[in-house]
């Protein structure tokens, strides 16, 4: 793998903290731990000042893409608050950026707009830096829209800062002890299975394994664009989560990405396989909906008495004619949880129709629209199959049924 690129050797963890803030004894111990520390010269130190004059606390980061399934993603961790906020930003089509130190988003968005338009990520970034007066001072990485990586850490960043690079990703640092979080962090992506945003927080826990941020002040993001990704479709967002601060903020952020790949992940790489079905890719479209029944699944196992986990999973089993049987049951239990709820009926009978029984799908259509006070959709349903179910039979199609 490629090896560790760093601006400075590492003098210490961090810079340290604002003693007004700090108890007395902790003014002594800190003192004390800076007056054992090794001094070691800086090797490469700039003539002018040693460092940003508004260097950020420390922080590391990861940004990758995944060129399978078109995600563009970052994950990264800060002694700041809200490192989400200000450091990070992704487009579906055009990449994804990470900036720890003296983070600009006008910057950012040049660079996204850049590599929209096709110009390769190390393009980007020396044509911006060129023309910046304090690049020296910045620290960035970016993935563009076809997967090349680029990185800078300015020469006035505060040591540790590097980077570390592989395929199709980028690992930063900034105002660490060393790069032995960063190789962690490559490690884990690397090896780590399952989605990007699975890999992303792998890497950024190894790395907080080997230089923990932790004090009185955390923060973690996660970002993860993909064309549709967002809710309905609607947007590219189909992670933003951040904890802007909190005393553990990755642990904090794998609690909330549990959450949503429980609660919204499920139903977007259902639209995903979908797509991909349309367009005749089957390969594509196994692997959203494997994605997807997973998703589906793991909501039930985490509330297995949840009336709309159950059902959700038994919506998607009937409407892609997986394990039928098991749809019917799902939803016969989702209904018996909450008895006067007119679509789990409407998921009880699509599952009964498609695993060929027409009688028990009307028979549970019915109570739909008992329910809904006979809305449109289940009354239109119902109508449909109670015609079908007359031609079946060699009967007259007779009156359609009329709302309760």
């Amino acid at each position: 793998m490629p090896g560790l690129r760093a601006r400075r050797p590492p003098p210490r963890l961090r810079r340290t903290p604002r003693l007004g803030f700090l108890p007395a004894h902790s003014v002594l111990f800190a003192l004390l731990g800076l007056a054992l520390l090794p001094s070691r010269p800086v090797t490469g130190a700039p003539s002018g000042p040693e460092a940003s004059t508004s260097s950020a606390p420390a922080a590391f980061g990861i940004v990758a893409v995944d060129s399978v399934r078109k995600e563009w993603g970052v994950a990264t961790v800060s002694r700041w608050m809200a490192v989400g906020a200000r450091s990070i930003g992704a487009r579906a089509g055009a990449g994804v950026w990470l900036a720890l130190e003296l983070p600009d988003p006008r910057t950012g968005a040049a660079a996204l707009a850049q590599s929209a338009e096709g110009q390769p990520a190390r393009m980007v970034l020396d044509t911006l830096l060129a023309a910046d007066a304090r690049r020296g001072e910045r620290q960035i990485a970016m993935v563009d829209r076809g997967g090349s990586v680029a990185g800078y850490p300015g020469d006035r960043c505060p040591p540790w800062s590097g980077e570390r690079f592989g395929k199709g990703y980028v690992c930063q640092g900034v105002a660490l002890r060393g790069g032995e979080a960063l190789t962690a962090m490559a490690r884990a992506f690397e090896l780590t299975t399952g989605t990007l945003a699975e890999r992303l927080l792998a890497a950024v826990e190894a790395a907080e394994a080997i230089a923990p941020l932790r004090e009185e002040v955390e923060s973690s993001a996660l970002l993860v664009v993909r064309e549709g990704g967002g809710l309905s479709g609607w947007s590219d967002r189909l992670i933003d989560l951040r904890v802007d601060q909190a005393p553990d903020a990755v642990q904090g952020l794998k609690a909330l990405y549990a959450a949503h790949a429980a609660t919204f992940l499920p139903a977007a790489y259902a639209r995903f396989g979908d797509d991909a079905k349309r367009r005749g890719d089957t390969i594509s479209s196994d692997r959203e909906y494997s994605s997807a029944d997973a998703g589906f699944r793991a909501a039930v196992a985490r509330k297995p008495s949840d009336a709309d986990a159950l059902n959700e999973l038994a919506w998607f089993l009937a409407t892609h004619d997986r394990s039928l049987e098991e749809a019917v049951r799902l939803a016969k239990t989702a209904a018996s949880l909450r008895p006067r709820d007119p679509i789990l009926y409407d998921t009880l009978a699509e599952a009964e129709y498609r695993s060929g029984s027409l009688t028990r799908a009307i028979a549970a259509m019915e109570r739909a629209v008992k329910y809904s006070g006979g809305a449109a959709r289940y009354t239109e349903r119902l109508g449909r199959w109670t015609r079908e179910r007359a031609a079946l039979e060699g009967k007259p199609e007779g009156k359609p049924p009329s709302s309760p």
